[in-house]
């Protein structure tokens, strides 16, 4: 009798085991389906556009941001690269912040101000590369349209995107007058170590788009 009871009891751990095994494999595949299904959306409010300016000869970083700005084209998709396509950018310019009230107004009244048409800075991709690492994007500034090229940072398990590139205000859009305007206003700032004061025509960018499933 003994025997006969162990041989049931383990009988029935057996299937129960089984049995838990197969809620599992049923239970994986609706997840993923429902994921695979779930579409990718932007979270503007989530989203931020970075820059970074240079002075000095030791090249020393100055950090800022765009607090206002409309994100176009980007369509809702089940993969956040097909989500990115065609996406369109409106700056506005007026909303720069730097941390340094005294530098934002000169980079808008001297800067910005001496440039043509460029209350906005508009941007747009124009074509994401097959491995989904980098892409073009059409800058329009100054009167002017440059295509550069931009680094990407795809997550599809963060739901976030990071475009990064790189511009110059004189060689990409001509903005010989307005950088001058501004590189004299700022000449003491800019001044390093060695005496010298320099403003870099090199400005680089980041945009960190956030994304949600919906």
């Amino acid at each position: 009798m003994k025997t006969l009871s162990t041989l049931i009891l383990t009988l029935v751990l057996l299937t129960s085991c089984q049995n838990n095994h197969k809620k599992t494999r049923d239970q994986q595949p609706k997840t993923t389906e429902k994921m695979q299904s779930e579409q990718w959306i932007l979270d503007e409010n989530n989203s931020s556009i970075h820059w970074t300016g240079y002075k000095t000869t030791g090249k020393i970083p100055v950090k800022g941001v765009f607090k206002t700005f409309k994100i176009k084209g980007v369509k809702p998709a089940t993969d956040l690269k097909t989500a990115l396509q065609s996406a369109q950018a409106e700056i506005n310019i007026y909303s720069i912040f730097s941390n340094n009230e005294d530098r934002d107004k000169k980079l808008i009244g001297k800067l910005f101000e001496n440039m043509t048409d460029t209350q906005k800075i508009f941007a747009r991709i124009d074509k994401i590369q097959p491995d989904g690492q980098s892409a073009m994007m059409t800058i329009n500034m100054n009167a002017h349209e440059k295509t550069v090229p931009v680094q990407l940072q795809i997550d599809e398990n963060t739901g976030k995107i990071i475009l990064s590139g790189k511009i110059d205000l004189l060689q990409d859009f001509e903005a010989n007058n307005a950088f001058e305007q501004f590189h004299k206003a700022c000449f003491n700032k800019h001044k390093g170590e060695d005496g010298v004061s320099k403003t870099w025509s090199e400005v680089g960018f980041n945009a960190e788009l956030v994304f949600k499933r919906k």
